[in-house]
């Protein structure tokens, strides 16, 4: 079996996760790890997580290896979308079409498809998405945090829609989330209260679809506290030293360290109300008489150079210990390794008998509960979220109303002050996590699942394989090839259209068949429909500036992303609205997304439109592809977009030998694609212009006009026999 997971966000490695260096890089990214390290133990199971590669000198250069194995036939794959420099997820939207692209090359290359993609959080969802479109294959998404909810907190917070939007592209987010939630095979949540709530504001929710797997913990690395003192020898010198670091680094903030520590571990976010649990701590003299207070919010070098919202966070932090003058009594460290220290934080607060607390209002999962219980250190959260299912499986922590000062004091007070109850919680904490929490039986979980949607998908393609046949399945089984443009190329003569669809039918196991068109991809349809031609393998329509494939119309979005750069359709418009002799056609056959067409009148000078079109869009500076045909019709498209850059494009992203391609047109815009290496059919009926300045030695010119010429042409090249 061999799976694909997109984690294409934050900064991924194997070892050594820089957890809280940013929003990005948090618990998804952990549990993404650790769940690809487990399966690596598991025997004929492949599996490459693809994320971004990235060579930037603000970071290690670990991100810029383009593999980096995890275990046995475990890999990090690195692709190259929106270049190498760091992006933050939000503005991740505009190059997940390149990640699309360069997965497909992947698997093309590597002559390996996966036989299931698991998309994690909107953005892989958004790309597993599309790769499973292509390929026919299961799709898996779990999204760690959602948009809706997350929408909902930020009004809450007092942001502005407007802002929200600016900053989060949230809208976006949720598009993708629900179209992500109506294609997937199977949604993975690690809780019930996800399940139940947070999917419930979905549209396209369907419960049939979720199963609930909790996520395990490193029970190697998140061992008892007291192992210290019973099992010393078996502990190595890295995590002895880790922990010598640590008490170091928070005991250097305190007046009196043998204090037991109140520990808070969290990206410094809003949401992670730091300034709550600060002002809870410095209001209250008793809990500063009984314990410290270490807070470790992110990692950092300078507050200046971190994003805005973390440096107010931290910025808040400084003021309010400055406040309530809590020098000597509060460690607020700038560093600490996520992968050995993070361990030790929790067994030096266990040591203390100390405890840890998160202060957010809601907690999706909450992976901090289930590392410090493992450890054996009592927990306080909230009494909302995800941290109810650990608190119902292991009460190994207190749940609290977030909002309610005297219930987080009267908690941290219970616990600190009373050893039964310290001690209960604890114990409950190093058993049941153990019982629950293991990686190995979320894994057996998850391939039990992976395995019957793999399963059924196979059923589903076994009843109809004609129908389901993956593209790449598709493109493999060809031998050539055949482009053509529809009017006047395949229409013209209805007898002849007869003969053809009769071929391409016969033929269809070994010769694939696609249109090039100016038309719109609704006219195409109906035309096809008109004249009864079926089975389309490749449509590229609107002079180039788009591309769909098979008879569900998958849109290329690759392409869309690849032609949209400098182009400014309105300013265009704008441009060329006061010629002489054109006219913008009417709804969409005048504007698509990529393409502005205009009529052009009778007896215009046509040399002279051409200089008046170019000089007017070079003034406007936008770049662009002036196309004419027929001396009727005016086509401006992105600089990047025409028939044959189309052609060019499909054939490498589908790795498709150019010299079986076979492209056939009657007009000028039709040119673009009657080039090498393509094999060109121009028919009888053709207008001069088509061939006026292009070689013609890879071009056979038909004796017959219209589908009867085509026919020829495919004999010439021996597709068809004679």
């Amino acid at each position: 079996m061999y799976i694909a997971m997109i984690n294409i966000h934050g900064l991924l490695r194997k070892d050594n996760i820089e957890m809280g260096k940013d929003a990005d890089t948090g618990g998804q990214t952990r549990y993404v790890v650790d769940l690809a390290k487990e399966i690596s133990k598991t025997e004929d199971i492949s599996l490459d997580i693809f994320t971004r590669k990235l060579n930037d000198k603000r970071l290690s250069r670990d991100y810029n290896a383009k593999i980096e194995e995890i275990g046995k036939n475990v890999n990090i794959v690195r692709i190259t979308c929106g270049g190498s420099q760091y992006i933050r997820k939000e503005k991740l939207w505009s190059v997940l079409d390149e990640a699309v692209d360069a997965l497909i090359e992947y698997f093309v290359t590597n002559k390996r498809i996966p036989d299931a993609i698991h998309g994690h959080y909107a953005d892989g969802g958004y790309i597993a998405s599309e790769i499973a479109t292509y390929f026919n294959i299961p799709l898996i998404f779990t999204g760690h945090s959602l948009g809706r909810n997350k929408l909902e907190y930020l009004r809450y917070s007092g942001l502005t829609d407007e802002k929200i939007e600016d900053y989060y592209n949230i809208s976006k987010r949720i598009e993708q989330e629900e179209r992500s939630i109506r294609l997937a095979d199977l949604v993975i949540t690690s809780t019930h209260y996800e399940k139940d709530q947070l999917y419930s504001a979905y549209e396209n929710r369907d419960v049939k679809k979720f199963e609930v797997i909790p996520p395990g913990v490193e029970l190697d690395i998140f061992f008892p506290y007291y192992h210290y003192e019973i099992a010393s020898a078996t502990i190595s010198e890295e995590q002895k030293l880790a922990q010598y670091n640590m008490v170091s680094e928070i005991n250097r903030f305190l007046i009196n360290p043998d204090k037991p520590i109140i520990l808070a571990l969290c990206r410094p976010e809003a949401r992670k109300n730091i300034d709550t649990l600060i002002e809870i701590y410095g209001t209250n003299k008793d809990l500063q008489a009984i314990a410290n207070l270490a807070i470790f919010a992110g990692i950092r070098d300078d507050i200046n150079e971190m994003e805005e919202g973390e440096k107010q966070v931290l910025t808040d932090m400084l003021l309010l210990m400055d406040r309530y003058d809590l020098y000597g009594k509060m460690a607020i460290p700038k560093h600490h390794n996520p992968q050995t220290d993070v361990p030790e934080l929790y067994r030096i607060a266990a040591l203390k008998g100390g405890l840890f607390i998160s202060a957010a209002a809601l907690e999706n999962f909450g992976l901090t509960f289930i590392e410090a219980s493992s450890v054996g250190l009592p927990f306080i959260g909230t009494d909302k979220g995800g941290v109810q299912d650990i608190y119902k499986n292991c009460h190994s922590g207190l749940l609290v109303d977030i909002n309610s000062a005297k219930q987080i004091h009267d908690a941290i007070e219970k616990i600190l002050t009373d050893k039964s109850v310290w001690d209960e919680l604890s114990k409950n904490g190093v058993e049941k996590i153990r019982e629950v929490y293991t990686w190995e039986s979320h894994v057996d979980s998850y391939l039990d699942l992976v395995t019957k949607v793999i399963k059924k998908k196979e059923k589903e393609k076994a009843k109809s394989e004609k129908k389901t046949k993956s593209l790449l399945e598709r493109m493999k089984s060809i031998d050539y090839l055949l482009m053509s443009d529809i009017d006047n190329t395949i229409t013209g003569d209805d007898a002849s259209i007869v003969e053809l669809n009769e071929i391409l039918d016969k033929n269809s196991q070994t010769l694939g068949f696609g249109v090039a068109t100016g038309r719109s991809i609704e006219s195409t349809k109906e035309i096809l429909l008109k004249h009864k031609i079926k089975d389309v393998d490749i449509y590229i329509t609107s002079v180039g500036s788009e591309i769909y494939y098979s008879d569900e119309l998958i849109m290329d979005k690759g392409w869309a992303a690849h032609i949209r750069r400098r182009w400014y359709k309105e300013r265009i418009i704008e441009a060329l609205k006061n010629i002489d002799g054109i006219t913008l056609q009417e709804g969409e056959a005048g504007v698509r997304k990529y393409k502005v067409s205009y009529d052009i009148a009778p007896n215009v000078d046509m040399e002279s439109l051409k200089i008046e079109v170019e000089s007017l869009l070079l003034a406007a500076k936008c770049p662009h592809n002036a196309i004419f045909s027929h001396e009727s019709y005016l086509d401006i498209l992105p600089y990047r977009a025409n028939k044959g850059l189309a052609l060019k494009y499909i054939a490498w992203k589908w790795k498709l030998n150019p010299s079986t391609i076979i492209s056939a047109g009657d007009s000028g815009n039709d040119k673009d694609m009657l080039i090498k290496p393509f094999k060109g059919i121009v028919v009888a009926n053709y207008e001069q212009s088509l061939l006026d300045g292009i070689q013609k030695k890879h071009i056979y010119i038909a004796k017959e006009p219209h589908a009867r010429g085509l026919i020829e042409g495919l004999k010439h090249y021996k597709v068809l026999s004679n």
